[in-house]
């Protein structure tokens, strides 16, 4: 019996997802693979391993064992392989980050030309964007990726976390909108605009939407995106008004394609950004150099 295979990682992820269809959609392949492979796990195991609560599929107690043996028996493959490298000294590799929208921009400039100078043959893998089901610290802490950097506070005591300051929360305006001739904006006034939100999953989001409950008036947005980038064209094309960080969307800030109002709420005063890595595990030469780089990013 292999009960970790890949039957396993499909119950994680539709136990991540909600259900089976939201987790074929996001793996990208038919339903019925991921019901068959599921169906064929609890019959070996002449148990349920999933069970409906709601609306959503929810793991049995049999099938959160089987869940977390395969997080379990992924992470010592993974330090595995991390040792395995090292005690062949091989300067070849692979290093898998997860970097956050608003981050990419200072990672490539930054970081990887120098990562390509010292470890050539070493494959850095980027991921971006806003991920679902799992944020990137989560990904971190499954090693799904060696190191992370994303946006709000994070405390979990399976990673390794440094956080630094990214400025104020601003709204992010064409030159042409009528908030861009202010030097600051309230919460009230934004409410008169229409608003480009990210998905609520996301780090920066959830500072969002802090902030207009703090402000005691909750704000429905008249847009939402899943990427960064894209909250910021839609901006410049004087479509709403999205929010960030002055530092994320420095490249249109110079180009003149947007405005950054800050906002004006103690909670917008300042934001945080965190680095990310798994707390006990040891990471290959390149993901240690990569790491070190990141540290001092700007």
């Amino acid at each position: 019996m292999n009960i970790l295979d890949k039957r396993a990682f499909y119950l994680l992820e539709v136990s991540s997802c909600g259900g089976i269809r939201a987790a074929a959609e996001h793996l990208h392949i038919n339903p019925s693979v991921v019901s068959r492979q599921v169906r064929s796990l609890e019959r070996e195991l002449g148990m349920a391993l999933l069970e409906r609560q709601g609306r959503h599929m929810m793991l049995t107690e049999a099938g959160l064992l089987v869940v977390d043996s395969f997080l379990a028996q992924r992470r010592l493959n993974s330090e595995l392989g991390d040792t395995l490298s090292r005690l062949r000294n091989l300067q070849a590799g692979k290093v898998v980050v997860s970097v956050g929208d608003g981050f990419v921009d200072s990672f490539i400039n930054y970081v990887m030309k120098r990562v390509s100078e010292h470890y050539p043959d070493v494959l850095i893998e980027i991921k971006t964007g806003i991920y679902y089901p799992r944020e990137p610290h989560e990904m971190v802490a499954n090693d799904e990726v060696d190191i992370a950097i994303t946006y709000g506070p994070i405390s979990d005591p399976r990673l390794v976390v440094h956080s630094f300051e990214r400025g104020p929360l601003c709204a992010l305006v064409a030159p042409f909108h009528l908030l861009a001739r202010q030097e600051s904006v309230t919460v009230a006034e934004l409410l008169q605009h229409k608003l480009i939100f990210l998905p609520d999953v996301s780090g920066s989001q959830q500072f969002v939407n802090a902030l207009f409950s703090a402000a005691g008036q909750p704000a429905t947005p008249a847009y939402r995106c899943n990427l960064h980038s894209v909250s910021r064209r839609m901006a410049s094309a004087g479509i709403g008004v999205s929010f960030m960080t002055a530092a994320a969307a420095s490249n249109e800030i110079q180009a003149g394609q947007l405005m950054a109002i800050p906002v004006a709420h103690p909670l917008a005063a300042s934001s945080q950004g965190n680095l990310v890595r798994r707390a006990g595990r040891r990471l290959s030469p390149a993901a240690d150099y990569l790491w070190k780089l990141m540290l001092t990013m700007q």
